[in-house]
Parts: C-alpha cells; structure tokens; sequence
C-alpha cells in the first residue's frame, strides 16, 4: 500500500459534510460493532463486502479539496476487510484513502466511518448490506432481504443525492417560531472536557416487551423516556441543579426533505427539557405525554425546511466563494459553537429483522461524545432487548448508579452491563492531501 495519495478525479460538492470537513482538527471515528455466535470467516466477509459495493459503488468514493472546496471523488482503490480487532483511522492510506471500513477478529466486527461522508442511516445502509450477504453466502441461502439494499436491486439517483444542493417548498402559511433566549443548559459537574482521552461506557439491558408496557401506559415514545430515565438521574444526583437539563435528540430528516435513500448527512436535531420548566410539577406520566407532544411539534416539515433552506444556503455560497481551504478551516465554525449539553439522546431504532438476525448476539455503537464535553446516550433493540449505552471522557459511575436506581423504582426490569472503555480514534481523511 502506498503513502503516496492518488489524484482522485472529483465528483459533486460535498455539501452537507461542511460541518466536519471544515474542522480545523479531525474528528473521531465513527464505529459499530456487531458480535456474532460464530467466529467470522475473512474471505466470505470480503466477498460479502465486494458485493456490497457492487450495489453501491459510491460507498467507496474519497473526499478531494481543491481551492477552498470540499468534493466527493471517485476512488478505485480496492477495500479490505482487514482482520485486526483495532479500529483504523478512516480515511488515510491504511484504509486505500476510503472514508468507510471493515475489520474483524474472532467473532467481531468493526464498521466504521468519517462522519463527514455519511451519517448513522448511511452507516447503516453499508454494515446491513455486508451482513445480508455475508450470511446468503455462509448458509447457502438466500434471506428475506426485508428492506436491505442487496446486489439484487439496482441502485438509484436517490441514494446520492445531495441534501444540501436545493431550496425546499415552505407552505405558505408557515411561520418560523419566534425565537426566544434559551437558558444555558445544565452542565453535569462529573463531566471534565477531555476531547483526546479514552471513552468510558456504561450501559444496561431492558427486556423490549416490559420496557415498550412501560413506556406505552406513560404515553410517551423510548427515546423521550431514556431522556427522562436519565434526567431523573442526574437531579437524584444534583437536586440543586440551577438549570435545565436537556436532551439533544439527532433526528434523520429525510423524509420532510423527500429524500429518503440518500446515504449522505441528512440529520438535524431535537431538543427536549428533561427539567427546569413548568412541566416540573406535574406527575410523571402527564410530563412523559407533554414531553412526546413536544418532541412531536419540533418535528414539524415546513420547520426543517426552512432549517435547510438556511444551512444548505450557506453551505453553498462557502464552497462557491472558498478559495483556500487552510483559510477556511481557520474561521469560527458554526458546528463547534452549538451548545452540546446537557446530553445527547440518539435513538438508532433496530436492524432490519431477517432470518439470520439471531446470529448476530450484539450491536454497539462506538462515537465521541459532542466535545468531549457530554454524556452520549445509544439506543438499539436487538433480538427483544433494549442496549442502551451512555458514553463520556470522565467518569460517570455515580450518576449510572443513580440511573439504575430510577430504572429499578419504575419497576422496569434490567440487567446492568459491565463499564467498558475505548480508545478515542481519529479520522485520517486529510492524510496527503495538497491544498492549492
């Protein structure tokens, strides 16, 4: 493999990745882990990958900077399932310059990705398709592909299409919410700004059937009620908290975009206040049903429309003015100056179920959280099971503890997984890159 980076001939803009190509430091790794029963057999998870990218080709495309823009590029560098139980910096010249992986060892495997090219859903797309396939070839069988792409659909202009390349239509009746001055949201005294040191991860195990009751008889939606679950925590722990606690919820906006197969970023943000409004007085279930009617307001079309219509606006006129990249990555970014706290609550949903999915014992996602600066919560259903996982850069131990607490007196059964830690990975996508 060689250091020297190829001149990969240039594609479209790549738009909705400004927030993460104009860092001015890389950013970390993006991974998900998938545990299978069986140890992993490395040539048939190559073809499985071969076949993947056959379907969709634009998985393997690279990033090329020239003047002050940021654009997909072809790249027709070959990509290797690498068998190692470490993650790669995606990117650079271990991984052929490409902006996704694979690794494996045992019975693991690593997807991972440069968040600038894709987002969770894209992620998705790529580690769903590898394991269709994977599990056809070892069984010899061909499985209800249950909304999978596989090489036996053909690809679409759907599926790259750039979300931040045109104006939306706004009804014309819409009018954007006043904006008012939101209080600094609370900020959890165990959490120490560390954006370099390894990832501590808690986590807990909750039964789908008796967690879904509990949710159901509270009038609420799962990522609304981990939100609470940890909200409540956190004020167990710190009952004079002197501001809100708030959850940031990332939402997929595809579909108010009518964009539904593209694998590029397409994601905004809701935020909820676990504590510190009017809300605060009344009974658990009445603030569990406002805070779902809340969530289901700010998930509002015309709203992120117009959300869009802004930020793809101004994405567009930066590439079309840039002129030095090693210029730009020196302005104020917008992305670093998001107010991250109090936590982060990313409801991932579940894998397409199909025949084999019992094989796969486990599904772990791997991310930094904002800054280093908060507590990340994940959560995944697999196989009748919530895995919900809360990663930080500190330690936070107690405030898990305070959790399990307020999981045990809702009555909710659990099972409380071991803390684990991991090392912080960084991208590598500017690796031998030339600016002009």
């Amino acid at each position: 493999m060689s250091n020297q980076r190829p001149d990969f001939r240039k594609k479209e803009l790549a738009l909705s990745a400004s927030p993460y190509v104009y860092l001015p430091t890389d950013p970390p790794v993006y991974t998900v882990e998938v545990s299978h029963r069986e140890e992993i057999d490395g040539e048939l998870l190559q073809r499985a990958l071969d076949r993947t990218l056959q379907r969709m080709p634009y998985l393997t495309d690279t990033f090329k900077v020239e003047h002050g823009a940021v654009y997909y590029a072809e790249n027709p560098l070959p990509m290797r399932a690498a068998h190692t139980d470490k993650i790669r910096r995606v990117g650079g010249a271990e991984t052929n310059w490409h902006m996704l992986d694979l690794t494996w060892d045992g019975n693991k495997t690593w997807f991972s990705m440069f968040h600038g090219f894709c987002d969770g859903q894209g992620i998705n797309a790529f580690l769903e398709s590898v394991l269709y396939h994977y599990y056809c070839m070892k069984d010899g069988v061909e499985y209800d592909p249950a909304g999978i792409r596989t090489d036996k659909t053909r690809m679409t202009d759907g599926e790259t299409f750039e979300p931040c390349s045109k104006p939306y239509e706004i009804s014309p009746d819409f009018k954007m919410p006043e904006k008012k001055e939101q209080p600094k949201p609370y900020h959890i005294p165990e959490i120490i700004a560390n954006p370099s040191g390894d990832i501590r991860e808690y986590g807990f195990r909750l039964p789908s059937g008796a967690f879904m009751a509990f949710v159901k008889e509270n009038g609420t939606s799962p990522a609304v009620m981990f939100s609470m679950l940890l909200g409540e925590a956190i004020l167990r722990l710190h009952p004079d908290a002197d501001a809100p606690v708030m959850s940031n919820i990332p939402v997929s906006v595809r579909r108010m975009l009518g964009c539904e197969e593209t694998f590029k970023n397409c994601s905004n943000r809701a935020v909820l206040p676990v504590s510190g409004t009017p809300m605060d007085a009344l009974p658990f279930a009445q603030r569990a049903a406002q805070l779902r009617n809340l969530l289901k307001m700010q998930m509002n079309t015309d709203l992120y429309r117009f959300q869009y219509n802004y930020i793809g606006g101004m994405y567009r006129k930066r590439m079309a003015e840039a002129t030095d990249y090693l210029e730009e990555i020196k302005k104020p970014s917008g992305f670093l100056t998001i107010s991250h706290d109090t936590f982060y609550t990313d409801y991932i949903g579940s894998l397409h179920k199909t025949g084999y999915s019992e094989r796969i014992t486990d599904v772990r996602f791997l991310c930094h959280p904002a800054m280093g600066n908060t507590i990340h919560m994940n959560i995944i259903e697999h196989n009748g099971q919530f895995r919900v996982t809360c990663q930080a850069c500190s330690d936070i131990s107690t405030l898990i503890d305070a959790m399990e607490q307020a999981i045990r007196d809702h009555g909710v059964p659990f099972e409380r997984i071991p803390e684990q830690c991991f090392p912080l990975v960084r991208t590598n996508w500017r690796d031998g890159m030339k600016f002009d």
